[in-house]
Order: structure tokens, then sequence, then C-alpha cells
């Protein structure tokens, strides 16, 4: 636990202690959720039933329990009552409040539902409803929408009287069918005359996104077009939500994470305390698969058995060439992988990059191969050896450019994550590639020179 969290706690609770409520919630106000969240575990059953009426009152309940890591948020979520549960989903942001309840069982989570009210219950089992990885289940219903007849003057007066001025960026514009016809900064609307109509200052191509595109896809355009906030439209384009900065944030720090996992074959849920039944249960199958390519590999080498027995000094050098292969093929993988996940590469356009890898394994391996010569030839003396490697390592390195390029494409065009373990198959190219192609030199080069 930080120093800094345990001195909130300390002022937390002194304040608790002389139901100092007002001074309490003004520090409550100023504190960034992120930063409370870490003090709700420390705190006695009663302090923090108190904080959590306090952080209600705020609209920051459930944003700081999201802020929990997940085995926390969980025990704490069973420690809540039903309707301190309801009130939280009550008081937050729709986006905030679906992300809680999905959080808990089927059954708590209709119990909860049960408690709101109507409408507000309705709009979060919509978001619930929505396919997860989407933007539908990542939007937030609550957004300033007006109609795009309205003068500049109404419209900052109806701006006045929303209720949750702090969960918008920016104004749409809909028309009288609610279909989303523009977009203004408050910026633009505050420096327009007042008897100008929305329809005549309002930005009418407007980035937008549809209910069922992927997180990825709205993270990009976020980020593409340096957006605070993106629209979210159904097939009639219809104004239904919007997704947030923030929680594209979060996405593209999940999405992060999960490449990272996927790529050393991981499971995503697998944390430092996970069980060791569990991490094993998790890991091993992408371990064996990884078995299986090793005696892949392996079956190459025993193909070349009668070389090795000829010439010993072969085994010394063998490392080398896959180990090449397989650091070169990482490289190329990761770079692609990244370009999958930002848009800039698919299946249909990927035979240029996959070229232009092949020419990097090309230079790469002239380069690498030529300090091999030097370094295997001054050496060992060995100096056919030496250009044996050379030529090896030539053809390994594009082996790894083409393959680095061509598995991520290829788990992405059959619809699975092309991070997952691409890295194994990737060894296994560049691994059978290299043994072949050295010990296949090396047996040409017997028939004509004995060691």
């Amino acid at each position: 636990m930080s120093p800094s969290a345990r001195s909130y706690q300390q002022v937390v609770t002194k304040l608790l202690r002389h139901s100092a409520f007002p001074q309490l919630r003004k520090i409550i106000d100023k504190t960034l959720p992120a930063d409370i969240s870490p003090v709700l575990p420390l705190l006695l059953d009663e302090d923090r039933k108190r904080i959590l009426t306090l952080l209600i009152e705020a609209g920051k309940a459930a944003r700081v329990l999201l802020e929990m890591p997940d085995a926390e948020l969980r025990d704490l979520l069973q420690e809540i009552d039903d309707p301190t549960l309801a009130a939280i989903c009550g008081s937050s942001a729709s986006d905030d409040a679906a992300d809680l309840l999905d959080a808990l069982g089927e059954e708590r989570r209709h119990m909860v539902l049960e408690l709101l009210a109507p409408a507000h219950g309705a709009k979060l089992e919509s978001l619930l409803a929505g396919e997860e990885e989407t933007a539908g289940s990542l939007m937030n219903t609550e957004f300033l929408a007006l109609d795009e007849e309205l003068t500049v003057a109404k419209a900052i007066e109806a701006i006045r009287q929303y209720p949750r001025k702090d969960s918008f960026f920016y104004v749409y514009a809909i028309d009288s069918e609610g279909h989303l016809v523009g977009v203004l900064s408050l910026r633009s609307l505050i420096l327009a005359g007042p008897n100008l109509k929305l329809t005549s200052i309002m930005v009418q191509n407007v980035v937008r996104t549809t209910v069922d595109a992927e997180r990825e896809e709205v993270a990009h355009i976020v980020s593409k077009y340096d957006l605070l906030s993106v629209p979210v439209v159904d097939l009639q384009n219809r104004l239904v939500g919007v997704v947030t900065v923030d929680d594209v944030l979060d996405v593209i720090q999940e999405q992060a994470e999960e490449d990272l996992l996927h790529l050393a074959g991981v499971d995503t849920s697998e944390r430092v305390s996970t069980s060791a039944g569990e991490s094993f249960r998790g890991r091993f199958p992408w371990l064996a698969v990884n078995l299986l390519t090793a005696f892949l590999a392996s079956w190459v080498v025993r193909m070349f058995q009668g070389t090795i027995e000829k010439w010993a000094a072969l085994a010394v050098f063998m490392p080398i060439v896959a180990g090449m292969g397989g650091n070169a093929g990482t490289q190329t993988l990761t770079v692609f992988v990244r370009g999958l996940a930002l848009g800039e590469v698919d299946f249909k356009g990927g035979l240029r990059p996959i070229w232009k890898e092949l020419l990097v394994g090309f230079g790469n391996g002239v380069a690498n191969g030529t300090l091999t010569v030097l370094i295997v030839g001054l050496w060992t003396s060995e100096w056919l050896m030496a250009f044996i490697l050379f030529f090896a390592m030539i053809f390994n390195l594009i082996i790894a450019g083409v393959a680095g390029g061509l598995v991520p494409l290829i788990l992405k065009e059959l619809d699975f994550d092309p991070a997952i373990s691409s890295s194994i198959f990737v060894t296994t190219f560049t691994d059978v590639g290299g043994f072949f192609s050295f010990l296949g030199l090396a047996t040409l080069a017997l028939r004509y020179w004995h060691p």
C-alpha cells in the first residue's frame, strides 16, 4: 500500500470520527477516483458505508469502485447491499453503472435492476444486452443532443439546465426524428450570435461509429481524429450514445495487456495472485503446442544426423541460425500485430508490407551473415563453415520476415486474435527453416569436401 493511500485513509477516518461530512465531501470532490479506490478496502465497514454515501452524492461511486482490482472489487461488492448498489448505479454515468452491474452474478444483477427507476433500469439493460467488445457495450447513454432548429441562446439555456454537465464534451445536433446531423464544440456555441440557429454553425460532417463497431475500431477513430468523445448511432443513424476518451484509454490499455499476454501464450485473466492450478490450466495448452512444434524442429535435425556425425562442429553453430531467425521473426510479428490493431494493414493489402519485410530480412541476413563469416572464420579458421552460416542466415531471416507478417494476417483472416501465441508458430518456421538450410547446405558441402 502506498504512503499516500495510508495518509488519505487517516484523514478520512479522522473526519468521519468528528462527523465532518461537509469537509469530507469537499475532499472527495477534489480527489480523483483512482486515488480514492485504494482507501476503500482499508476502512471499517461503517466508515466505508458513510464514504459510499458521500461518493453517491458526488456521482463518483461507480467510477471509484471500477478503479479497484477485479479481485478486490468482487469481495467489496459482496459486502454492499442491493439498495446501496442501486443508488450507486442511479447516481453514476450509465456506462460505469453497466460495467459495475456486469461484475455481478446474473441473479443479483436482476435484483439490483429491479430497484432502479424503470426508465434507467431499461437503459442499463440495453447496455448490458449489447455484444461484448463493441461500441454498444462501451458507450454512455447520457449525452447532450439538441434540436438543430434551436437558437444559440436557447441551446445555452438548455445546457445550463442539463443535470450532468461533467459528462459531455460536445453538443450534438439532431433532427426531429433523432438522426445525428451535426456537432458543435462548446467554444463555438459560446462565441456564436444568440439568434443564430444551430444548423447554421454546426459541423455537418460528423465523425461517428455504429453500435456494433469493435472497441478497437472506436479507439482508432478517437486516436486518428483527436476526439474527446465519439457519437454512436444505430443502423438508422439515430444517436444512441457516446464513447468518451476515458473509456477509450481503458480499451487501449486492456488491448495492450491482452496482446502482451497472448504473445506469450498466457491467458488474459491470469494475475500474479492467480492460483497455481489456474495458471497451469491456462498455460499448459500453448506449451503443449510449443512442445509439438519443437519435436518438428527436432525431426528436421534428425534428418541430418549423419551429417552432424561426420562434421561435429555443426552442432556448435546450429543455435545461431535458429536463434537469429526467432528474434527477427518476433520483430516482424510485433510490427504486424500493432499494425493490425491500428488498422494499418489487413490481409488483402498485406502483400506490400510482407515484400518489404522480405527485403529487410535479406538485408539483415547479408549484414549479420557477414559478421558471422568474420567471427567464425577468424575464430575457428573453418571458412567453409562460416560461408555456410552466411547463406543459411540469409535464408532464415527471409523466412522470419515472411512468417512474422503472414502468421498474424492469417490468424486475423480466420477470426482469431492475431496476438494469440503467434510467436510459437513464427518460431517454428524459423527453427525448421534455420536447421534445414544450415544442415542442408552442410550436407551438400560434404559431397565435395571432408572436414
